[in-house]
């Protein structure tokens, strides 16, 4: 055996075969996505790599080779914002395939050069979408290499990913379910856990995403004793009397495995080392003083380490950042030796133009030995040789130095790089990176007598940082703890008055509109009398835009009207447009329609006059949502939103504003019934390759039409980008609606268990502090459905509390809706009849005379769509009552018509299925291929033979309905018969079959409808 020992990648066929199916998905032009989880050491990484070598070299893919995109994160708190795939991007660039990458990629060159550092970046960035454009940056970027070559893209290590990496995977798996990538991570798990620390960001981003079908996540289990013997085999031939001592040491750890085999190789295996720890030092220790020096050097640098930064580090000279440009004297033959000493011994590997230590293991036992003075030396000379004019290219450099000036316990230094790495960071979009800097800066700053910036300032940046992130709520706890370090708030005082202002943006952010309202409560007690008419007028309008998004409209209004008379003294035209915005909604919703309509148009005039586009989009937007929504003017909203798609498009504002109003067409549209032209209107802005909030808005837009017309994969794909995009960075305004659209997918797929779960979760976003009655009133209907469908399916559900639950936001709405216009009054009031109608479908006593109620109340509405499912449920109640009456039938097929013309076709083949099962001839079509229910289907009747020729077509029907496990009461709801009668039925089926239970019946059923084969469990 040789000191250079050859490991095999051995007892991976399983999950080998699961990185191949991942492969052969993505040749077949469909996103795959795997994270490998595991302990450490146990084969992550080289499964990665083995992967990559597939996709490289051994995949047909019909076409150039894929881009491959392999990078890993740091162990650093400081990690540069998107360090993996800066890192592995600028390894693409340098490879072969650069050239060709380059001329791809050269629409974003500009942006993608300063991303990886490859030139000086421009000024910072502002406002919150300058996270999303980088996210929406590299998804371009991908997107694009994926459509010419397909895309491998592999981040090792995502415990220590930054949250921007984070981020980053979860917007290209959301958005990119239709294009040639496979996206790849391993994660290192803690003994006894699932994923390690709870509080870890990529824990928390697996599981989310393991929800999506094209998501997997492998479990890298340990060896096997036969996988053990087989890498002893083939590293070590002959020698079977490894074998127990190997399995022994490592328990199926590939890393501890082989590293015994290592030390084997030395002699006496019984007095080899018993732990991780003794085996790594064991190797380790016999190297000589010059190679165990730069082992030691690598171990301490975290990210890329080219020759020359380690060549400086190991300089014995004095290290000055000025000096000129060129290579530090420490590079000599003595260090190539030394390093080479390392390669032999299999401590160092050569890692693209740098170096570093063969496994993260092998980096903790090698820095832990290190004495501290060592540990802050080494620290040290990494920050003063990263300072060098010539370290500038490297990628991530700020971050770095801050890290290591703080890991050499030099606070003044320290905090100086951490402000610089804090800038740095938000000019790349990094954001939550920055946050983390800011933090850092804070506390560095508490141990200065004179800090560069005080401890106060590094608070509001790290507050503003991490709003910007998404992270409202750390964002608001940041600004609580500036505000104590505030001499106590008095009347006046401008500071706290601004501070408890942002604490309010932040909450509006948060989705807690009640807390918001106060906090701005709080900022305009502390305003001064006189005086700063600018802030107190920014102040104000923030004010009325918290208290409008938590329902409080007629507060809204005062505040509105006050920020008015400021913004119009004080000629801001941005502040008076919103203002009048804010104003107008409040009037229209709440008291004066005619008066709120003529404030928002004066919003717009008065943005057009002040040529500020931004203000103009607002405008529009708010016009077209108020009436095609709460006001259910809707052939005016979508005019409106039409013509504002025109003005925003003109004004460049097209994928962002524009794309909103297409969203607010396409559902005005929906709820109008003009389903095809919602249609084609989704297909026009998708064209404009929107992103962020406004592809969020329009993937709801598509899943909402997608759900009705049947199409549910595609409807899921939507809800679960929105879902994974929305969690933790959206209030309300997204997150209600999404989980209403989940609930209703639920049902059609026969689950309204989840539906009811979708429906708590969305309850608890109302009361987070959401009392929009526009958005809560059809999630409170859902939930009524929901408890409907369990009972019409008979289904059980433990008892939760949720009927209560219902109830009480109802009586909410009832009483919010009081204080409304009449327009908005009359929506809320007609999904509540919906709600109360459906609790008597919970109670099977659905009343038919209600439903009529309904159905007139959307007719008159023009919103065919409830108005067909309230006559459907009309018929069901007076066939339920047996009531086999024209006025049935004359419902059903008045729904027919409805679904036929919106093309509805899962709602279609339910009232298909009611009227088969009631024997109610409606000439309705077979809705052919219409996905209406998604759980197994039962046995068509004219299927069955044999055994059951005796019975009669209602005693197959009954037969049927008993071996799919219904009780005799649910087969009479069901077939609309009494409970009676399906007891007669049942004994003439057991006298006809020759049984005498319901469990033998079924299997007759089973057998002769699935000619002898077993269907399924029976009984």
């Amino acid at each position: 055996m040789t000191e250079r020992l050859a490991c095999p990648l051995v007892g991976r066929e399983h999950d080998l075969a699961a990185l191949d199916a991942a492969l052969a998905t993505v040749r077949q032009g469909r996103m795959a996505a795997v994270f490998l989880t595991g302990d450490a050491g146990v084969g992550k990484t080289r499964l990665v790599q083995e992967l990559v070598a597939r996709a490289d070299g051994g995949a047909d893919w019909s076409r150039p080779a894929p881009a491959v995109l392999l990078g890993a994160a740091t162990d650093i708190a400081e990690s540069p914002p998107f360090w993996p795939v800066v890192s592995a991007m600028r390894g693409l660039l340098r490879s072969a395939q650069g050239p060709e990458v380059r001329r791809l990629l050269a629409p974003w060159a500009d942006q993608l050069d300063e991303l990886l550092a490859l030139r000086p970046a421009g000024p910072a960035p502002a406002g919150p979408d300058a996270r999303v454009q980088t996210l929406e940056l590299l998804h371009r970027v991908v997107l694009r290499l994926a459509a010419h070559s397909g895309v491998v893209l592999v981040v090792d290590d995502l415990q220590w990913a930054d949250r921007s990496t984070l981020d980053l995977v979860a917007y290209l798996v959301a958005n990119l379910a239709d294009e040639s990538l496979l996206l790849a991570g391993t994660y290192r798990t803690e003994p006894g856990t699932d994923y390690g620390p709870a509080s870890a960001p990529a824990r928390t981003m697996i599981r989310e995403l393991g929800r999506h079908r094209q998501v997997r996540t492998i479990e890298v289990a340990p060896l096997d004793r036969d996988a053990v013997a087989e890498l002893v085999e083939a590293a070590a031939p002959g020698r079977d009397d490894l074998v127990e001592l190997v399995w022994k040491r490592s328990a199926g750890n590939a890393f501890i495995a082989e590293e015994t085999l290592r030390a084997a190789a030395h002699g006496d295996q019984t007095g080899l080392p018993t732990t991780l720890r003794e085996l790594v030092l064991s190797r380790v220790e016999r190297l000589s003083a010059p190679a165990l020096r730069a082992v030691r050097a690598v171990g301490v640098c975290d990210g890329p380490l080219p020759h020359r930064l380690l060549a400086a580090v190991l300089d014995p000279s004095p290290l000055d950042p000025a000096a000129p440009d060129t290579a530090p004297s420490g590079a000599d033959a003595a260090l190539l030796d030394a390093l080479r000493e390392g390669v032999d011994a299999g401590v160092v590997v050569v890692d693209g133009n740098g170096y570093r230590l063969r496994h993260g293991l092998m980096t903790d036992v090698v820095v832990a030995e290190l004495l501290p003075g060592e540990r802050m030396h080494l620290h040290r000379r990494y920050a003063e040789a990263l300072g060098s004019p010539w370290a500038r290219e490297l990628p991530g450099v700020d971050a770095r130095i801050a890290h290591h000036w703080q890991s050499a316990g030099d606070p003044e230094r320290g905090a100086a790089a951490t402000i610089v790495a804090a800038e740095a960071a938000v000019r790349v979009r990094g954001y939550a990176e920055a946050h983390r800097h800011w933090l850092r800066a804070a506390r560095l700053a508490g141990q200065l007598t004179a800090p560069p910036v005080p401890r106060a300032e590094c608070l509001e940046h790290a507050a503003e940082a991490a709003q910007l992130a998404g992270d409202a709520d750390q964002a608001v706890a940041l600004l609580a703890e500036r505000l104590r370090l505030h001499d106590p708030a008095v009347a006046g005082d401008l500071v706290a008055a601004q501070l408890h202002a942002r604490t309010g943006r932040y909450l509006i952010a948060a989705g807690r509109g009640a807390e918001a309202a106060e906090a701005f409560g709080r900022a305009t007690a502390l305003l001064p009398d006189e005086g700063a008419e600018r802030e107190r007028a920014e102040v104000l309008g923030g004010h009325a835009d918290a208290l409008s998004a938590a329902g409080d409209y007629a507060a809204a209004q005062e505040a509105a009207e006050r920020a008015l008379v400021l913004a119009r003294r004080t000629g801001l035209a941005v502040e008076e447009t919103r203002a009048l915005t804010t104003l107008g909604f409040s009037l229209a919703y709440r008291e004066d329609q005619a008066a709120g309509e003529a404030a928002l148009r004066e919003s717009l005039a008065v943005a057009e006059r002040a040529a500020e586009p931004h203000a103009i989009g607002r405008a529009y937007r708010s016009v077209a949502e108020l009436l095609s929504g709460p006001l259910n003017e809707l052939d005016r909203g979508v005019a409106m939103a039409r013509e504002g798609f025109d003005r925003v498009a003109a004004l460049g504002l097209v994928r962002s504003t524009g794309v909103g109003l297409l969203a607010v067409t396409a559902n005005g549209l929906f709820r109008m019934g003009r389903w095809d032209e919602a249609d084609a209107v989704i297909a026009e802005a998708w064209e404009l390759h929107p992103s962020g909030a406004q592809a969020m808005e329009l993937r709801l837009a598509r899943a909402r039409l997608d759900i009705g017309r049947g199409r549910f994969a595609t409807a899921e794909d939507d809800l679960e980008a929105v879902d994974a995009l929305s969690a933790s960075t959206v209030g309300p305004r997204y997150r209600i609606p999404l989980l209403t659209l989940r609930a209703g997918l639920a049902m059609w797929q026969l689950r309204p268990d989840l539906a009811l779960d979708h429906v708590a979760a969305g309850l608890d976003v109302v009361e987070q502090g959401s009392d929009d009655v526009w958005l809560v009133a059809p999630l409170v209907w859902h939930g009524a459905r929901a408890r409907a469908e369990l009972a019409r399916l008979g289904m059980r559900r433990a008892e939760d509390g949720m009927a209560a639950r219902l109830r009480r936001h109802a009586a909410d709405l009832t009483e919010s809706a009081a204080s409304s216009v009449p327009a908005v009054r009359s929506v809320v009031e007609a999904f509540l009849e919906m709600s109360a109608a459906e609790d008597g479908r919970a109670l099977h006593r659905s009343d038919p005379s209600a439903w009529e109620r309904v159905a007139e109340l959307w007719r008159a509405r023009q919103q065919p769509y409830p108005s067909a499912y309230a006559h459907l449920r009309r018929a069901e109640a007076l066939l339920a009552n047996r009531a086999h009456s024209a006025a049935a039938t004359e419902a059903l097929r008045r729904a027919v018509r409805m679904a036929q013309d919106l093309g509805a076709q899962p709602f279609l083949a339910e009232i298909v299925d009611l009227a088969e099962r009631a024997r109610v001839q409606i000439d309705a079509p077979d809705p052919d291929g219409a996905p209406a229910r998604t759980a197994p289907e039962g046995v068509g009747v004219a299927e069955v033979v044999g055994e059951l020729a005796a019975l009669t077509p209602r005693e197959l029907e009954v037969l049927g309905e008993l071996a799919d496990g219904h009780t005799n009461r649910q087969i009479a709801e069901r077939l609309f018969i009494s409970e009676k009668t399906v007891g007669v039925h049942v004994g003439r089926i057991y006298n006809k079959i020759g049984v005498h239970s319901r469990v033998q019946a079924s299997a007759v059923f089973r057998r002769s409808a699935y000619g002898g084969q077993a269907a399924g469990p029976v009984g």
